[in-house]
């Protein structure tokens, strides 16, 4: 990307809206909005105050909008640099003029994330806050929004330092003796320093156990509907949404596919998915949909297990408790508003075959709020959203890297083997650490992070 260059891009999401705000950010930011934009009054433009005026397309002549702008100077701007807002009408033909016309007087289409990505190479945020900004703009929950939110505060880069800190009194303890070795110095510890590397692994495994929950706060969590064909799944996916998003019919195999919503349940975004019923299929279309509803599960954080409560278990709900031993599952007995014709020996197995077991009735709502509510529970069982969360795989990989050296390095510390060589293990620690917060000189991987984000962030 080009450093010195001046940027604009449209902050706000494309379509037609109430407001727009255009963003540019370079050495020219001013120049250009100065060109376009005519203050409705004829003193000078103050920073970080709004004017109002009109945009003008000199070269033709004519008035193109009523605007709103703002100058924002570096280096206290969101990039670091000289950063300027216009606020337009959010009509697309409007904003598209004014991007024309900011890109004639000398400005370059940004690419998605540039903004932020200028934020973290003139120092304004490191990479885990440039990341939790792309987090917070996607969170799907209450949940996830806090998380990322606290990253990008630094929480977690906090943390990380703190862990470095540690890491690096060990390491300058060791080279000290490495240097001075001659000197009257300190008679050696191994037991401070591998008691020092200890808490640093302690507090490193801390982190990665936080990890799947972080990824469900980010991510949101996997509810996979099963069941035999016509127990209702479709029906209660639609009841517990409020709306009919499944298709919805009396003849067995009409979902082949698994079918995707979201839904907000105890502060976490829940991804729930519908699929075939499971049983013996006799056309090619709906055994490839079993199948396919069979290796959903894998994935899935909580199987919603549905059965037929008007109606004693067969083969193959028999099929179906198979598929959900040894997983985190919810049983919900549909149908309620039946008859009942479960006995209570397989009521019994149902209950003993998952963590909670719930009556509902997908065509009257009847249960649908105990059905979340028993979700909730499962789902926050570890507690509420945790204020320090590893949530991406690069934390992951780099934790559990540093993690082996720290490991490599005790080992080494407690044993006859040079000191060198433990003082190698230590940096190549402390480098793993920095790399998440700050890699140095690696294009490659800012190109895979800034490039999930939209334009004009």
């Amino acid at each position: 990307m080009y450093r010195a260059d001046t940027i604009v891009a449209c902050a706000t999401p494309p379509g037609r809206g109430a407001v727009a705000i255009i963003r540019l950010s370079g050495p020219q930011a001013f120049e250009i909005v100065q060109r376009l934009f005519h203050p409705s009054t004829a003193s000078p433009i103050e920073p970080w105050k709004l004017r109002h005026g009109q945009i003008i397309d000199d070269a033709r002549g004519r008035e193109i909008d009523e605007a709103l702008a703002v100058l924002m100077p570096a280096p206290k701007s969101y990039t670091g640099e000289d950063v300027c807002e216009i606020q337009c009408h959010g009509s697309p033909v409007v904003t598209e003029r004014i991007l024309s016309l900011a890109v004639s007087s000398g400005a370059r289409a940004a690419e998605p994330g540039e903004f932020t990505r200028r934020a973290f190479l003139n120092g304004r945020i490191d990479l885990l806050q440039a990341e939790a900004v792309a987090d917070l703009i996607d969170s799907r929950s209450g949940g996830g929004a806090a998380m990322a939110w606290a990253q990008l505060q630094g929480a977690l880069s906090s943390r990380l330092e703190s862990i470095r800190e540690r890491i690096k009194g060990v390491l300058a303890d060791v080279e000290a003796n490495v240097d001075f070795c001659d000197d009257d110095l300190p008679e050696e510890d191994d037991g401070s320093r591998t008691g020092a590397i200890a808490q640093a692994v302690s507090d490193i495994d801390e982190l990665l156990e936080s990890s799947t929950v972080g990824r469900r706060y980010r991510e949101g969590v996997r509810v996979v509907l099963v069941g035999r064909p016509n127990v209702g799944k479709s029906s209660l996916v639609n009841a517990l949404l409020g709306h009919a998003r499944m298709i919805v019919s009396d003849e067995p195999g009409t979902t082949r596919d698994t079918v995707e919503e979201t839904l907000e349940v105890g502060g976490l975004a829940v991804v729930i998915t519908d699929t075939a019923g499971l049983r013996a299929a006799q056309l090619k279309a709906e055994a490839a949909a079993v199948e396919r509803a069979r290796d959903t599960l894998d994935y899935a954080d909580i199987v919603l297990a549905v059965f037929d409560g008007s109606a004693p278990l067969g083969t193959e709900d028999d099929e179906v408790l198979a598929e959900i031993q040894g997983r985190p599952a919810l049983v919900a007995i549909n149908k309620c508003d039946l008859p009942r014709e479960l006995n209570e020996v397989d009521e019994a197995r149902l209950r003993e075959a998952a963590g909670a077991c719930v009556s509902v009735s997908a065509l009257t709502g009847s249960g649908c709020d105990e059905v979340l509510g028993a979700l909730a529970a499962m789902l926050t069982a570890a507690g509420g959203v945790p204020p320090v969360a590893l949530s991406r795989v690069r934390h992951v990989r780099a934790l559990e890297a540093a993690r082996r050296d720290l490991a490599a390095a005790a080992e080494l510390l407690g044993s006859d083997a040079a000191a060198e060589l433990a003082a190698f293990e230590l940096r190549a620690a402390l480098s793993r650490l920095a790399d998440v917060v700050a890699p140095l000189d690696n294009e490659e991987l800012l190109d895979v992070i800034f490039k999930e984000f939209c334009i004009g962030k």
